[in-house]
């Protein structure tokens, strides 16, 4: 009796925790892929899992200006006007691009690629002939931003600059003025944005009208430190046909040359063939 007892008691007794973890342990082997069962043996002995390896970021491109979407045919009592972009389509700026520059006043020192283009957008305008008040924005890019102001100390400007170290000077002589004005840790200086220099543009680039005639325009605009804006290269093209059902091809330029080279011109216009008129009857 006492025996069955203890067959009785011993089966109702908990299972040891390690025991618990061995017999989990040979279940998955059983019926696990090989990687779950080497992430569960690494679990049980208490070693730390490999951590996964790091995601590289994709580099940075230059920034793009993506043509408009239209339907093939223009808009009912519309006409196409088709813009062709020739040249190799890249537009670029620099940290210094005004066109006229100042005289440097007295005391003040412009150091070398000195940052004063904070911007710049790319627009195409039309003016419909009889109605010279009314610009039409046929297209106006994003601002693409070449600069933003931040404290010295974010760009590693936190240092006062000036004369350093001791000056002999005869007497009378009055001391030297300083190059550049010191910069304190919080003073707002321009952080020039590389990747952002350079825009690309597609080969062709449509927009619908009202019939008439018109003069074209095209432009790149160059934003100031104070937010500003002024015309840095453009491009003009009058008496520009545009017929209802009808396509008008507009010939670009957009090329960038050596250097500070840069072309941005409207070449020429012309009406393609009416693909719309039905040719003659099969017999």
């Amino acid at each position: 009796m006492k025996a069955t007892d203890e067959r009785n008691v011993a089966h109702k007794q908990r299972p040891h925790r390690r025991d618990i973890a061995v017999a989990s342990l040979l279940a998955m082997v059983l019926v696990a892929p090989p990687a779950a069962t080497e992430e569960a043996g690494a679990a049980v002995a208490g070693t730390a899992l490999p951590a996964p390896a790091e995601m590289v970021p994709p580099p940075v491109r230059p920034p793009e200006i993506r043509a408009p979407l239209l339907s093939p045919s223009p808009a009912p009592g519309k006409g196409r006007l088709a813009l062709h972009i020739g040249g190799n389509r890249r537009w670029c700026t620099y940290p210094d691009d005004r066109l006229v520059r100042p005289p440097e006043k007295q005391g003040r020192f412009e150091k070398r690629n000195e940052v004063f283009t904070f911007g710049y957008m790319f627009t195409l305008a039309a003016v419909k002939r009889g109605d010279a008040a009314t610009v039409l924005m046929l297209f106006e890019s994003p601002v693409f931003r070449t600069a933003t102001w931040r404290p010295a100390s974010k760009v590693g400007l936190n240092r006062k600059t000036g004369p350093r170290g001791p000056m002999i000077r005869s007497g009378g002589e009055p001391p030297p003025k300083p190059k550049q004005v010191p910069k304190s840790p919080d003073t707002l200086v321009p952080y020039w944005e590389e990747q952002n220099r350079c825009v690309g543009l597609p080969e062709r680039m449509d927009f619908d009208l009202d019939p008439g005639t018109y003069d074209a325009y095209v432009a790149f605009d160059i934003m100031k430190g104070d937010g500003t804006w002024v015309h840095r290269t453009t491009g003009f093209l009058t008496d520009v046909p545009v017929e209802a059902a009808r396509r008008t091809r507009l010939d670009g330029l957009i090329n960038l040359g050596s250097g500070a080279d840069r072309q941005v011109e409207l070449v020429s216009s012309s009406l393609e063939p009416d693909a719309n008129v039905p040719g003659p009857a099969a017999p």
